[in-house]
C-alpha cells in the first residue's frame, strides 16, 4: 500500500509550532510521509500602483525574506526529521492560500494539517487567517489545530515558549464533539472517528441540528394536497436516526463514554459553536463534501463558519477522499 501523504503549511508563529508539535506527538501509520510548506506571499500585492518607484526596493527586500525562509524551513526539517525521518519541505512563492491548494493536489496530499489561531488572534499568526479559505477548496481532508488553553496564554502573555506550546497540544483530547447532519458525509465522519485510536477516558458527544420550528411538506400522491409532519414527529424522527449513529459510536468505545443530543435552534452554527463552548470540546469532528467530484464541490458553508468561529480543534473528514489517514495519541499518553 502507498504510504499516507500529511501536508503541513507552516510559517515562523506560534501556531505553526502547536501544529508540529501536535503532530509529532501522535504514532501515524507505517512509512507514512510528510511535506513542511513554506509560502512567501508575493510582496508585489502589497504595493500601491503608484508607487512603482520603489518596486526595486521591495523586490530586494522580497529575495532577502525568501533567502531566510528557505534557511528556517530547513531548520525546521532537520528538527521534524529527528522525530520523523520521512519528512520533506517545499518554499512556495505566490498567493498562501492558493499555493496550499496546488501543492496539496501536486504531493496528492491525504490529510492537512494547519495550525490557527482565533481570527481575534489572526494578526499574531499569518496561516491563522487563511484556513477556512484553505478548507473549501482542500483535496482531502483536513484538520486545524486550535485549543482554548492555548489561546488563554496568548491573550495573557506577549511571548509564549516552545515548551508552553508544547505541553497544551501534545496532550490527547479527552472531549469529543461530533457533529451530524444524518447525511452521507456525516456517516463518513462518524466511521472515521470509530477507526483511530482515542485515549481511553475520551468522551464523545454525537450532535445533531434541527430548525426550532418545522414542517416538513410531503406530496400526497392520492390527492391535491400534501401531507405535513408535525415537528415533534419530526424532531422523533432525527432522533431514532441520530441514535443509530451514536449507537455505532457506543459499540466501540463504551456506552458510558458516549451521549447523543439533538439540538433545536435556527442557526446550526451558533448551536454547534456555543455546545462546543460550554461542553468544553477539545475536538470538533464534521464531514465536509468533497472536493474531488467536481471543481465546484467544496466543504459546506456551516462546515467553513463553525471553523472560523471555535476555540478549539477541528477535523472536517472529505466524504469521497481516496484515503482516509489513522493516527493515535499514543505518544502523548
Amino acid at each position: 500500500m502507498v504510504a499516507a501523504r500529511i501536508l503541513i503549511p507552516v510559517d515562523n508563529q506560534e501556531c505553526s509550532e502547536a501544529a508540529i508539535h501536535s503532530v509529532l506527538a501522535r504514532a501515524w501509520e507505517p512509512d507514512t510521509e510528510f511535506l513542511l510548506c513554506k509560502v512567501v506571499e508575493d510582496f508585489g500585492n502589497l504595493l500601491d500602483p503608484g508607487l512603482e518607484f520603489h518596486k526595486e526596493v521591495l523586490e530586494s527586500e522580497q529575495e532577502g525574506y525568501k533567502y531566510q525562509m528557505n534557511l528556517w524551513l530547513s531548520e525546521l526539517t532537520e528538527r521534524f526529521a529527528e522525530v520523523n525521518k520521512n519528512v520533506s519541505s517545499r518554499l512556495e512563492f505566490g498567493n498562501v492560500t492558493k499555493k496550499i491548494g496546488e501543492v496539496a493536489y501536486d504531493w496528492q496530499a491525504d490529510y492537512i494539517v494547519i495550525g490557527s489561531h482565533d481570527l481575534e488572534l489572526a494578526s499574531r499568526c499569518a496561516l491563522g487567517s487563511v484556513a477556512s479559505a484553505v478548507l473549501r477548496d482542500a483535496p482531502c481532508s483536513m484538520e486545524t489545530v486550535r485549543s482554548k488553553h492555548l489561546r488563554e496564554l496568548f491573550l495573557k502573555k506577549d511571548v509564549v515558549s516552545s515548551e508552553e506550546i508544547k505541553s497544551i497540544v501534545t496532550l490527547p483530547p479527552k472531549r469529543i464533539l461530533i457533529a451530524t447532519d444524518l447525511s452521507p458525509e456525516s456517516e463518513c465522519a462518524i466511521n472515521w472517528v470509530m477507526e483511530q485510536q482515542w485515549h481511553p477516558s475520551t468522551e464523545f458527544r454525537v450532535v445533531t441540528v434541527a430548525a426550532a420550528a418545522h414542517q416538513d411538506i410531503r406530496t400526497n400522491w392520492f390527492s391535491s394536497g400534501s401531507l405535513f409532519i408535525k415537528e415533534a414527529q419530526h424532531l422523533r424522527e432525527i432522533a431514532a436516526q441520530l441514535k443509530v449513529q451514536a449507537q455505532d459510536v457506543a459499540k466501540k468505545y463504551g456506552y458510558n463514554m458516549v451521549e447523543a443530543d439533538v439540538i433545536t435552534e435556527v442557526s446550526p452554527v451558533d448551536a454547534l459553536v456555543k455546545l462546543a463552548n460550554e461542553w468544553e470540546s477539545e475536538l470538533v469532528v464534521t464531514g465536509a463534501r468533497g472536493a474531488n467530484r467536481h471543481p465546484d464541490a467544496r466543504a459546506g458553508s456551516t462546515c467553513v463558519n463553525v471553523l472560523d468561529r471555535l476555540h478549539c480543534s477541528m477535523i472536517a473528514i472529505q466524504n469521497d477522499a481516496p484515503r482516509q489517514v489513522k493516527f493515535s495519541w499514543s505518544k502523548g499518553q
